[in-house]
Formats: structure tokens, sequence, C-alpha cells
């Protein structure tokens, strides 16, 4: 389990520049999809989930931390291969 998990991490952080533009496209397509299908229902409803669009907000925020924290591990990983790899 402990191997596996470890080799996600590093495929993640191989790959972090997909893995975000992937969930940033998931969460556009959806919101996108609900405002073209149900757009009467998203303004009656505006006023009362105003918050929806804040919490959308963090969570593209936290997609954009998540890949910054995971760029710095992947340099840092890289940095430490090169050093030991000398």
């Amino acid at each position: 389990m402990r191997r596996r998990l470890g080799a996600t991490d590093v495929w993640v952080q191989d790959h972090h520049v997909g893995v975000g533009v992937t969930a940033l496209v998931l969460i556009t397509t959806g919101a996108g999809l609900l405002l073209r299908f149900r757009l009467d229902l998203v303004i009656e409803l505006a006023e009362q989930y105003a918050p929806v669009f804040t919490i959308l907000s963090i969570t593209i925020g936290a997609v954009f931390g998540s890949i910054k924290w995971v760029r710095q591990r992947r340099q840092a990983r890289l940095k430490a291969t090169d050093t030991t790899g000398t």
C-alpha cells in the first residue's frame, strides 16, 4: 500500500499540470452544463445559494495551491535525485 501511494505521489508530481487542468476542466464543465440546462433554476436559486460561488472559488484556489505544493515537492525530489546521482 505504501509503495502504491509513493508511486501515485511521484506520478502526480510528474503530471501536475495535466492533473490540475483536468480538475479545472471538470469543474468548469459541470458548472457550464448546470447553467446550460438549468439556467432558470440557477437564476431562481442564485440568491439562496450564492455561497456556492464562494465555495467554487475556494476550491479552484485550493487546486492551484495543491499544484504549487506538488511542484515544490517535485523540485525537491528532483534536486535530491540529482544530488545523490552525481
